[in-house]
């Protein structure tokens, strides 16, 4: 038998790869189908809008200044009052700059119970106090709510659970 004919034992580069790339594609599956889903997002997003609201509260406590925010179905802006007394959007601070949601969420946003229409503002001034205000985040069959109550507490909740004060 010649020694070109002989069968070296092991595996090849090739077929080394070709297993891991089948390996790869499998892994890439499962870690699709174990994804987060639209209350993952949903839930995220309004527990984004939570601390967001909380920082701007308490800068309007610390500035000692009023400041709104007005929602949209697909996003939110912050706003402060200028020296004529006109809501105008932030511009300079990194943090409370416009957010538009992800592709598929809506918001709505009620205030003291009812649906407040169209492009609603929440005035945040510097007691710290804002009116009570739920809204509600949804992806898909997925919601969430953000929820503020009178004493100037804001936290994020599923829909259906207790609200505690």
């Amino acid at each position: 038998m010649s020694p070109f004919m002989r069968r070296a034992r092991g595996f090849t580069l090739i077929e080394l790869l070709v297993v891991l790339l089948i390996f790869a594609i499998i892994l890439g599956l499962v870690g699709i189908n174990l994804g987060r889903g639209d209350r993952d997002h949903v839930r995220d997003e309004a527990d984004r809008l939570v601390v967001l609201l909380q920082a701007a509260r308490d800068e309007a406590i610390l500035k000692n200044t009023i400041l709104a925010v007005e929602f949209h179905a697909d996003g939110y802006r912050f706003l402060r009052l200028d020296n004529k007394g006109k809501l105008v959007p932030l511009d300079h601070d990194d943090t409370l700059l416009p957010h538009r949601l992800p592709e598929g969420m809506t918001l709505t946003f009620d205030m003291d119970g009812a649906p407040a229409g169209g492009d609603a503002n929440l005035i945040l001034d510097p007691s710290g106090s804002v009116s009570a205000f739920t809204l509600t985040l949804r992806a898909g069959q997925a919601s969430w709510l953000a929820q503020g109550q009178a004493n100037g507490v804001i936290r994020s909740r599923p829909p259906g659970s207790s609200h505690a004060g």
